[in-house]
């Protein structure tokens, strides 16, 4: 029990979540900043999150993200500015006495960012996981599968036009008491203005607790196929009030 609050943060600089949650009455405020680099394309993304504890296993979350696009796909110019907003339920449905837990996370992305210079999406984004964690001695492994779609496909009942399938694994290390190792492998099958990629990337990293309510992190990522990113850096912190 002494290493389930030293794990029951929150997601970043990962990209498959843990099943926690904040508890209710309690609040997580998160900032983060990934820079990545695919070809010629660099992307800056600055993100503040907000996460409440609406119950006892449940966590209501609004993401705010800022895009500095150098150059736009869309543009081929430099763009900034406001993405897409993105909302998120999660809710964990049972822990076990031996630490495992199963959970489940709904989330949409609301069409706040400008499209047309590639700083968002034409239309609403619906995704949902399931999610496991299993806690052994000094590590946590966590594993996901999802689906994401388009708002437009599913009114529409067409379920395999835009989509995609995620999955992943990722493990959380305790070196020392404020000091986790990170390691994740994540993939996708994704089908997007017809076209099909599978994109594989493979992050290690750590976070340091500063004290009990604050943290911070730091990771690398990199792309395993010609599918995906040439590489990420990703840096975060968070408070818990």
């Amino acid at each position: 029990l002494l290493v389930v609050p030293a794990a029951a943060w929150a997601v970043h600089p990962l990209e498959v979540e843990d099943t926690f949650t904040q508890g209710k009455g309690n609040y997580l405020f998160e900032l983060n900043g990934d820079y990545i680099r695919d070809n010629a394309f660099k992307t800056t993304q600055v993100n503040g999150i907000i996460t409440a504890g609406a119950g006892k296993r449940t966590d209501l979350a609004l993401e705010v993200p800022y895009l500095m696009l150098n150059p736009s796909e869309a543009t081929g110019q430099y763009e900034r500015g406001t993405g897409d907003l993105r909302f998120k339920i999660k809710h964990q449905l049972f822990e076990n006495e031996v630490h495992q837990s199963m959970g489940y996370l709904i989330y949409g992305d609301f069409p706040t960012g400008n499209a047309d210079e590639g700083l968002g999406k034409h239309g609403v984004v619906w995704g949902f996981k399931l999610m496991d964690t299993q806690g052994c001695c000094s590590n946590f492994f966590h594993m996901n599968a999802g689906y994401e779609v388009l708002g437009g496909d599913v009114k529409k009942l067409q379920f395999g036009i835009d989509y995609a399938i995620t999955y992943g694994l990722a493990m959380e290390h305790k070196v020392t008491e404020p000091f986790r190792f990170l390691a994740e492998l994540k993939g996708e099958n994704r089908r997007e203005d017809g076209r099909y990629s599978r994109p594989y990337t493979f992050l290690a990293g750590f976070k340091y607790d500063i004290s009990r309510s604050w943290y911070v992190d730091l990771a690398a990522r990199a792309g395993l196929n010609r599918y995906a990113e040439d590489y990420a850096v990703l840096a975060g912190t968070a408070w818990r009030f």
